[in-house]
């Protein structure tokens, strides 16, 4: 018999389909379809918001260091004292005095001239009347037998009761520099009139709360004023030299004109009179 040639085969090609797609509703196709594109969009968009906001801070600069009697500032008015002891002051014997210049009103920033009362002469002075404060707290904070007297009268007539040391004292704490470890040693004296009794009334104000006289006494104020307390008060009050020092910190402006000023209106006086008696 002939041979029987056999038909060629035929290939169909099945497409491979998703069950899970193939019976899924068309909207919901399209659903994934737009959540994947979403994903494929955003996601590389939320790692690159992610990698710059991580460069940023690593990178960015440090703040402007204030300077180290700054670098507490609070300025909330709290006190926050309810919990510290009392203070065995009988074993102090440092006496820090910081003479003041202006009246702090105790409401809002003390960084603001506008809450004191000044002179005229007195504007922008402000910035160094708190160098002086914070420079006062700094040295307590580093002299555990040291205590610091805010030393100044009712002086302005418009401030009424308030005196410039309970405005010095309460600028500190509104500075939120009257920490703990400090605050049953700063102190105020309220009733000076001059430089001679900031430092003399200071004295005093240190022998009433310890019993004692103080071995050293460091002064903070203005350096042109260095002169009169170092070589005038000191000597009014008999003071040995190697136990008297000053700590001099100016405000802006031309020290030359703010020594001669000095000189004539303030030295000259108590060098023809070391007791301003006359």
């Amino acid at each position: 018999m002939p041979s029987r040639t056999p038909p060629p085969a035929v290939r169909i090609n099945i497409p491979t389909v998703n069950i899970s797609e193939a019976w899924a509703p068309a909207p919901l196709r399209k659903q994934r379809v737009l959540g994947t594109r979403l994903v494929r969009f955003y996601l590389p968009c939320v790692l690159l918001l992610s990698l710059v906001v991580n460069i940023y801070y690593i990178t960015r600069p440090a703040p402007l260091a204030l300077p180290s009697t700054l670098a507490s500032t609070r300025q909330d008015g709290a006190t926050g004292h309810r919990g510290v002891a009392e203070a065995d002051l009988g074993q102090l014997t440092d006496l820090v005095v910081v003479p003041g210049h202006g009246v702090y009103l105790g409401a809002g920033s003390p960084l603001d001239e506008a809450n004191w009362y000044l002179l005229a002469q007195q504007r922008g002075e402000v910035g160094a009347f708190m160098a002086h404060i914070g420079k006062g707290v700094e040295m307590v904070k580093e002299h555990e037998q040291a205590l610091l007297v805010f030393s100044g009268g009712q002086t302005r007539v418009e401030a009424g009761a308030h005196s410039e040391a309970q405005g010095y004292w309460a600028a500190a704490e509104r500075m939120g520099w009257l920490t703990n470890d400090v605050f049953r040693r700063v102190v105020t004296e309220e009733f000076a009139r001059d430089s001679l009794e900031n430092v003399l009334f200071s004295i005093a104000r240190f022998h009433e709360l310890t019993g004692n006289y103080p071995d050293r006494i460091t002064v903070v104020g203005f350096e042109f004023k260095r002169e009169r307390f170092v070589n005038l008060h000191r000597r009014a009050l008999q003071y040995p030299r190697i136990r008297f020092n000053y700590i001099g910190i100016n405000p802006p402006g031309d020290a030359k004109r703010l020594a001669a000023n000095e000189k004539k209106d303030g030295y000259d006086l108590f060098a023809r009179d070391l007791y301003a008696c006359a």
